[in-house]
């Protein structure tokens, strides 16, 4: 069985990093797999073959950008890249160049930050930031009393609520709109409900739903300095380091 020994967040430079050490190592496999092959993987049962690579996936956990495996001869290192593999890949060496094509292409991604109060809405390419706007609307954060005041404080809150959703939803159009078509992806980024009741009643973020990537930005204070700080962010990856079952071992042997 594979234990995770490791894991940890990589930006750009650490990951290739990493990438050159597994291709000067003794790695005998490599497998990729697209977040559609890994939902349909966990969903079905597995044979023996797949008895692996089924166990690290399950342990890395949910990915809607895919995961690559590396099997060395001392570990075995998963990856879950910024933005999705394409196609399933194996290969009995270290085959790196669909990771390194993932993070050394050139993309435009539009990112919405939000929290109760601020948002921020940007366009980035890998340099920096190319479009913006930022704003906020006060909302009122908690109250006290019971009864008829109580309903009447959510009621109003409700309704500020709804006021700073639709400001943000249209700086969405102002900013994202002009490059809709040409964009890859969408990052969104804040506090993970606020979000889901925004996206729900912006019909900008619906129609850029089927680009909207599943992970959430980690964002304290939404603003130019935040917009300004996530290139790095958003092109980070997930890695695990596993140790265990190594060559020789059951995991090894019903992989080959």
């Amino acid at each position: 069985m594979y234990e995770i020994a490791e894991r940890f967040t990589a930006r750009k430079p650490r990951l290739l990093g990493l990438l050159a050490e597994l291709e000067a190592s003794v790695c005998h496999r490599t497998v990729y797999l697209t977040a559609e092959t890994l939902g349909a993987m966990r969903q079905a049962p597995h044979s023996r073959d797949e008895f692996s690579v089924h166990e690290i996936s399950r342990q890395s956990g949910d990915s809607d950008t895919g995961l690559a495996i590396f099997f060395t001869e001392n570990r075995v290192v998963a990856v879950i890249p910024p933005f999705p593999i394409p196609v399933d890949l194996t290969g009995d060496r270290a085959v790196t160049s669909p990771l390194v094509d993932i993070l050394e292409r050139d993309r435009l991604i539009g990112v919405v930050l939000l929290r109760l109060g601020r948002y921020a809405v940007g366009v980035l390419r890998e340099a920096g930031l190319i479009a913006s706007k930022t704003g906020s609307r006060y909302v009122k954060r908690s109250h006290r009393a019971g009864g008829s005041s109580q309903r009447r404080f959510e009621r109003s809150r409700e309704r500020l609520v709804r006021e700073l959703f639709d400001a943000a939803c249209g700086v969405v159009g102002d900013v994202i709109g002009p490059y809709g078509r040409q964009l890859d992806h969408v990052l969104l980024g804040g506090e993970r409900n606020t979000l889901r009741g925004f996206t729900l009643r912006c019909p900008r973020m619906t129609n850029l739903q089927e680009k909207t990537l599943g992970r959430i930005l980690r964002v304290e204070r939404p603003g130019q300095r935040a917009l300004e700080r996530l290139p790095a962010q958003v092109w980070e990856s997930r890695v695990f380091v596993f140790e265990g079952a190594r060559q020789g071992d059951r995991g090894d042997r019903r992989e080959r």
